[in-house]
């Protein structure tokens, strides 16, 4: 099962035990069941969202993103931190959605590199969103249980974040090497985001 199958399966069972339990609840009016509600909810909140959010990002993005912005640079300190935590050896095991989308036969570093800015950007949305199910604890109470769940929820998505900087810091210098090919042969030039003549 994909992790975009994961995440459908999740949001769906989650509403469903929220429904249920909220309906226990007022039923039985035993706070056993309020527990669950709470909990279900915010499981709900962290897979629903996250859901929308990637779908959202997809259709507006649609993998070209700019990779020439300021915020999609890889800094120099970036490269020897990404080796010191061992990226290389556990990113390959982490789950992907669309594994295509990573797949350089058929595609150039360019679109790839593109792909990887798209991602960031997601999970990054994500840790945000994460942040916000701390909202839950004004009506409800039960703060710890909050933070800890968006504590643990907000850190998987920062992973999923180093790892596609990660990446892009790998395909940059193939970007570069295609430019200059390109630049050398006249067959396409760097435009923006693009280079003409490798789609």
């Amino acid at each position: 099962m994909t992790p975009l199958k994961i995440m459908k399966t999740a949001s769906l069972v989650s509403f469903i035990a929220l429904a249920i339990a909220v309906t226990l609840y007022h039923l039985s009016n035993y706070g056993i069941f309020k527990t669950l509600a709470v909990a279900a909810g915010t499981a709900f909140y962290h897979f629903f969202v996250r859901l929308v959010v990637g779908i959202y990002i997809d259709k507006v993005k649609q993998n070209r993103a700019d990779i020439t912005r300021s915020w999609y640079r890889i800094r120099p300190w970036e490269t020897a931190f990404y080796q010191r935590i061992g990226v290389k050896n556990w990113k390959d095991k982490m789950p992907t959605s669309f594994p295509e989308y990573y797949d350089l036969r058929k595609h150039t570093p360019l679109e790839l590199a593109q792909v990887t800015c798209q991602s960031e950007i997601i999970h990054e949305i994500n840790v945000l969103i994460s942040a916000g199910a701390l909202l839950g604890a004004i009506p409800f109470g039960m703060f710890p249980a909050f933070f800890l769940s968006s504590l643990a929820a907000g850190c998987f998505d920062m992973i999923f974040v180093v790892m596609q900087r990660y990446n892009r810091s790998r395909l940059m210098p193939l970007v570069e090497r295609q430019r200059r090919t390109a630049g050398k042969t006249g067959s396409g030039t760097v435009q923006g985001n693009k280079i003409g003549g490798t789609r």
